[in-house]
């Protein structure tokens, strides 16, 4: 498991902004097995919708294509945010990293979306692996590495100050 993290920005937390924004996540990185989430109705309504949509599909044609496309969906107990820890540990991250960029600056769409980008990107750099102190051990892997084949993105090397300026001035 590399628990990478896709960040998306949904417009509200009805099912139908839910399920665009499950789709536009699909498409980029691909149908996952297995969904984790918490027990939001947003969460609820869409995994509801996703399997009376997947119901109308004609099994026997996709069974031609592929062996399993149906989606194993599973909800964190109501209530209880701390059954889905490694999660909630990873969305303080991502919330952390968002603050980091933007602070309290009244931002556009396209620069929330930009800072979005620019921490999934930072949070699929950590290490997953032990990190050697000795500049000639190999480097360790990231999520990044399975996502991109390399440990970073590229946009990662220029000057995070200058990156900050840039979001939020425009």
């Amino acid at each position: 498991m590399t628990r990478t993290v896709h960040l998306e920005v949904a417009y509200g937390l009805d099912t139908d902004l839910f399920l665009n924004a499950f789709y536009r996540m699909v498409c980029r990185r691909g149908l996952p097995t297995e969904v984790i989430s918490d027990n939001g109705t947003n969460f609820v309504g869409g995994k509801n919708e996703l399997m009376e949509q997947v119901g109308l599909l004609d099994h026997t044609k996709i069974q031609q294509y592929t062996s399993n496309l149906g989606v194993k969906w599973h909800f964190n107990q109501p209530l209880a945010p701390h059954f889905g820890g490694v999660h909630e540990i990873m969305i303080k991250t991502a919330k952390r990293a968002i603050y980091a960029v933007i602070g309290s600056a009244n931002v556009t769409d396209e620069k929330l979306m930009t800072s979005f980008a620019g921490a999934e990107a930072l949070i699929n750099s950590r290490p997953l692996t032990y990190h050697s102190a000795n500049r000639n051990d190999d480097v360790p892997l990231t999520p990044n590495h399975f996502l991109h084949g390399q440990p970073k993105a590229a946009i990662l090397a220029t000057e995070p100050k200058a990156q900050r300026r840039m979001l939020v001035e425009g």
